[in-house]
Formats: structure tokens, sequence, C-alpha cells
């Protein structure tokens, strides 16, 4: 068998010097050896092509033929091309890259993997390079994988004949269920790097290589230590950055007789060490009697970064996903409609978005599938399972919240953000010196969820919860009702809080309800940005007469009920903090109250701070937004 080794080079003299002075001191030079130079680029300087093309005509310890090109054809050209003309002669090839240095016994290793396997069909290459990866040791020096290597690699005439730049590949693969787990197992990497080198992003061949190795369930032989140093990470390569991590140093106590298998089969060991660099762990995610059987609904980025996990704790049986089909992996992708088709234990909600969950939630429950089938992985999973204790799906399909021994039930992304600000992120954590008990005036309760928290400081005497409007004002007694007994704990009043008393028509929609206002053109700015993020929808608006009261009469009366006690003033009220601050300013109310937390919204916290500092208090900010703020004031001594 007549073996031609190549060496693609351009403009990296030190790189090419390197591979060549390797080359020349293997155990095995090469029969011949092809130097293909690409042509420089226009207005590139000739500085470095010039020292390349010097090095290679200096060649002179084996047989060589020097192709230089007369223009650039870009790295895959050159490899396609060089590859296709050498194999016009040959019957198989080696190729280097001039960034690909080999060690002395590369070449014995090459030669002799290449003659063993050159009638066994199944092999498709065969390279030096050892993948970043630890696998099973065995008493061979080589070990078989499902993926290629362009780095010091070889291969035969009758098996490059199968390689074809083909756009369509991936789809094919991922309309089939055994090449569709293939491709996950060897190459998860593929499809971006495919669409990258279509953009024009790579000058890749290789990702094509590796598709029609995995459409062709091609067997790859890799040499179990490092034969090939890549030294391109330095940022001088096509398709290489400086920070992929690919730099192995090579072996260099080698025999020069390689022991290789004579049958060759791929390892479950290979490809579970192959999950964590180009593979996925859903591709080894088989049956198994002691894991549950689920279904995953969404196949996007949360379920990739949480796969590995999820795989470990389940078996999946298919992927519920709206908006793609086919496989992934070996799991039918499958729409919602066929959910019915399939035996599972549990369904498992992979999307972040909290508000496309609720909506998933409902629409399953819709279906006929229990809640009690349902999980949410958000719950299970990233940065909210860290910080929450439990989120469950309820029977109505939407959401409870626990942490810290709260539970808040929620029915939106909106409400869900504002709980967990109150539960998690302590908006309204607070702390008098003394050792008065506190009264808590809860102005904009919205759900019911600060009341609870402030409910579970025992310094809390009572709070004096106020919400106007009749939806969510019943959906804070559902979550407040293990006080609804303990009116010395609680007051909830039904009306909002303003700088009068009057009756208002205001529109209302359930799904902003942490953005309501009882000031019209205040509700009005609200609904147009909850409308156009996409968290409020024309359908639901409807329009509800509310009361409002007089913030100095209403808490005038609080307080002289309270003569021995802090009063503590907590305002999310969409613009009426205004109106209310100036009032209780002008009544000499303002001085009465002992700690103060209040969000401002769109007319910024100037105004505010002005009646702060009127009224003796000292003060700090954290604005969220240009339109959007939280003020927390305090007085400088309290006395008991």
């Amino acid at each position: 068998m007549r073996i031609a080794t190549l060496l693609f080079t351009y403009h990296r003299s030190h790189h090419t010097e390197q591979v060549l002075t390797s080359l020349k001191n293997n155990t095995v030079l090469p029969d011949k050896l092809f130097i293909f130079q690409d042509g420089l680029k226009p207005d590139e300087d000739d500085y470095e092509w010039k020292k390349v093309n010097k090095l290679i005509q200096r060649i002179d310890w084996c047989e060589n033929e020097i192709i230089v090109s007369d223009y650039n054809k870009g790295l895959a050209a050159s490899i396609i091309s060089g590859v296709n003309y050498a194999l016009e002669e040959y019957d198989a090839v080696i190729v280097l890259e001039d960034d690909c240095v080999p060690s002395s016994g590369y070449m014995q290793f090459m030669t002799q993997g290449l003659a063993k396997y050159k009638r066994n069909s199944k092999v498709y290459s065969l390279s030096g390079y050892c993948w970043p990866i630890t696998i099973e040791q065995t008493e061979y020096d080589a070990y078989s994988c499902g993926r290629v290597s362009t780095w010091g690699w070889g291969t035969w005439k009758d098996r490059w004949e199968k390689f074809h730049r083909d756009n369509d590949i991936i789809k094919r693969l991922k309309a089939d269920r055994i090449k569709s787990e293939n491709l996950a197992v060897w190459g998860k990497d593929l499809e971006s790097m495919l669409f990258g080198t279509i953009i024009g992003q790579y000058d890749s061949w290789g990702v094509y290589w590796a598709l029609n190795v995995i459409e062709n369930e091609g067997i790859c032989i890799n040499s179990a230590k490092p034969l090939i140093k890549q030294i391109g990470c330095d940022g001088t390569g096509t398709n290489i950055s400086k920070i992929d991590g690919h730099e192995i140093e090579i072996a260099s106590d080698l025999n020069k007789e390689f022991n290789l298998p004579d049958e060759v089969a791929i390892l479950e060991n290979t490809k579970k060490a192959f999950a964590d660099l180009h593979g996925s762990h859903t591709g080894l995610n088989h049956k198994d009697a002691s894991k549950e059987n689920v279904l995953i609904y969404g196949l996007g980025n949360f379920y990739f970064q949480n796969e590995r996990a999820v795989c470990e704790n389940y078996h999946i049986e298919t992927f519920i996903d709206q908006r793609k089909h086919g496989w992934f992996a070996g799991k039918k992708i499958i729409k919602l409609r066929d959910v019915q088709k399939y035996t599972y234990d549990k369904i498992i909600i992979m999307i972040w978005d909290i508000q496309e969950c609720i909506n998933i939630a409902k629409e399953l429950i819709f279906q006929g599938i229990s809640y009690e089938r349902l999980l949410l992985g958000n719950s299970l999973y990233g940065r909210y399972n860290q910080n929450i204790d439990r989120i469950a799906i309820l029977p109505d399909g939407n959401l409870s919240v626990t942490a810290d021994g709260i539970t808040v039930k929620v029915r939106s992304k909106d409400e869900f953000n504002n709980a967990y600000e109150v539960l998690v992120d302590h908006t309204y954590h607070y702390f008098i010196n003394n050792n008065k008990k506190d009264i808590v005036l809860d102005v904009g309760m919205n759900i019911g969820d600060a009341s609870l928290y402030f409910l579970a400081n025992q310094r809390v005497e009572k709070v004096y919860a106020f919400e106007p409007f009749r939806e969510t004002f019943m959906v804070a007694r559902d979550n407040l009702r293990e006080y609804l007994d303990k009116p010395s704990r609680i007051e909830m009043l039904q009306y909002g809080i303003s700088n009068e008393n009057s009756k208002r028509m205001v529109g209302f929609n359930s799904n902003m309800t942490c953005g309501q206002s009882t000031l019209v053109d205040v509700r009005e700015r609200a609904y147009e940005w909850y409308k156009k993020v996409g968290l409020a929808k024309s359908q639901d608006e409807k329009e509800e007469f509310i009361d409002v009261k007089d913030a100095a009469e209403t808490f005038m009366s609080i307080i002289q009920k309270h003569p021995e006690c802090n009063i503590v003033l907590k305002m999310d009220c969409e613009g009426e903090e205004y109106g209310i601050i100036e009032e209780l300013l002008e009544k000499d109310i303002l001085g009465m109250i002992s700690f103060i937390m209040l969000e401002w919204h769109y007319k910024g916290k100037r105004s505010l701070l002005d009646c702060l500092e009127k009224s003796g208090f000292s003060y700090w900010c954290n604005d969220k937004t240009k339109d959007m703020g939280l003020i927390y004031a305090y007085r400088e001594t309290i006395s008991d």
C-alpha cells in the first residue's frame, strides 16, 4: 500500500520549522512528502510567507514534491484539493498542518495503523492526536471513537471518496434515531460549527468530514498516548483561538511497534468520556429501572445547561418541543398533541422563562394531564433552585413559591419576580434599634408576599395591608389565609392609599398586578411597557371601580391605636407615593413614622428626598432603572 504524507502550510515559519524538524526525526520517514503552501493573500506582507517557502525548498531528507498555490485558497479548499491530488496516485494519506508537531513515533503509528485497517471499511480515520479525555486503560496503544480528529490524521482513498460538503447533512442526521444519537454522542458542537462555516465565520473542511463519518457510522482510531502536539492555540490559526486549550504535550516513551487491536469496537466508557468534551449525556441516557421515566418539555438552552444532571436522575423517554422536530440524541421530538401516546411517570418543564412555564403547565393540565405529574425544571436546577426551597405547580397551573418557610401563590412572571425580590433578595428587610414592637403599613399589598415577610418577623406586632383591586386582594387573602383568624396580627383593607378620598375607574390586567396603579395616567404608561415586553395582552384588559382613601386620615387613626410602637411604612403604590409623602409632611404625620421603605416611579426621587430631609430622615437609595428605584429612610435616634 502506498502512503503519501502531506504537510499544509502558509506563512508561519516558526510553526512550520517545528513540524519539519520533528518529522525529520521520526523513526519512520515519509515515502514521499507533499508540501502544499497556500498563496499569499492580496495586500498581506510576504516576509513570513517567503521564510516558509525557503524552509520547504531546503528539504532534502526525503523524497518530496512542493506545490505552491498561485492564489490564496484558504484552509478548507487547500486541504480538500491537496488530499484529492495525493490520492490520485496513492492509496492512503497522512495529513499534517503547520501547527501539528509529531512525536518521533508518530509516523510508525500512522503507517502501521493505515496498513492494518486498510480493508476494514468500518474504520474511516486514524489520528495521533490524543483527545483531552480520560479513558479506561487497555492492553492496546489505541482506542476507537466516533469522532475524527483533524490534527495529525490519516485515511484511505475509498473512505475519502465519501467526503462531500453538504449543508443539509445535519437535517438528515436529526431525522434518524440512530444517527441523531451518534451525532449527539460524538459531535454536539458540529451543528454550530457547520452554521459558522456556512456564514463565513470559519473556514472549516473538518466539520464536513466529521459529519460524513458520523452519517456513515464510521470508527476513528486514536492513539492512547499523545503523538501530536497542537501548537496553533496561540491565536495564529484559522479556526483556533487562544483559549481552545487543546495543546497537549506529546509522549516520548514509545516503542517502535504499536499494539493495535484486531477487532475495533467503541466502548461505552469512551462515549462517557466524550460526553463532557464534544458529546452529549442525552445520547448515553438509556432505560434504567432505578430512574423515573420522564418526558422533557423544552429542548433549549436551559435543558442543555442542566443536561448532565437531568440524565443522571431520570430516564428520558422523549422530548416535547413545539418548534423543533425529528430526533435528538436518539430521542423522538414530539408535539404536545402526541403526549398521550407515551408512557411516563413525570413531565419536566425545562423552560427558563417563568411565564412560559405557567402557560405550558396550564396547557398540559387542559390536555388532561394531572398537575401532580408535572415538575418544573426551575425547581430542580439553576439559580432559582439554589435560592428557593420549592417551586410547585398548582392544580390550576399557577405556581407556589416557598422560601425560608414562607409560601406564596403566584400567577405570572411579574408576581414571581416580585415574590423573589421579597423572599429571596429581602427587599424589605429592616431593623430598628429599640425595644418597641413594630406596626407595618403595607401600602400596595399586591398578592401579600411582603405582608407574609413582615409577619414572619417576631418584632412586628401587626400589619395593616392595603390593596384596592379585588382580584389581587383575593389572591392576597388566599396567601394570607393562615392569618385570617388572627385580626390582632393583620388587617386587610380593600382600598388604595392616596392624598384624597375618591372612587375611580381604572384599567386592570391580571398579568401586571405589580404594575397596577390607582392613577389612570401612570397605569396606562405601565400597561404600554408590560404589553411591549409581552407580559400583558389587550384581551385581558378590563376596567374596575376602586376606592382610595386619604393617607393622613388613615395613617393617623392607626398611629393613635399604637402609641407605644414603631410605625414602619412600606409603599409600592405606582406613583401615588409623591402625593402621599407630600401630604404626610404637610399634616405633620411624616415625623411620626420610624422607618420608610418606598419604591418611586417615573418622576424621580428628588422631591421625595426633599420631603424626607425636611422631616429629619436619613436615607439610602437603590435605583433599579432611570424610572424606578427604592428609598430606605430612617431616623438617627428613635427612643424606647
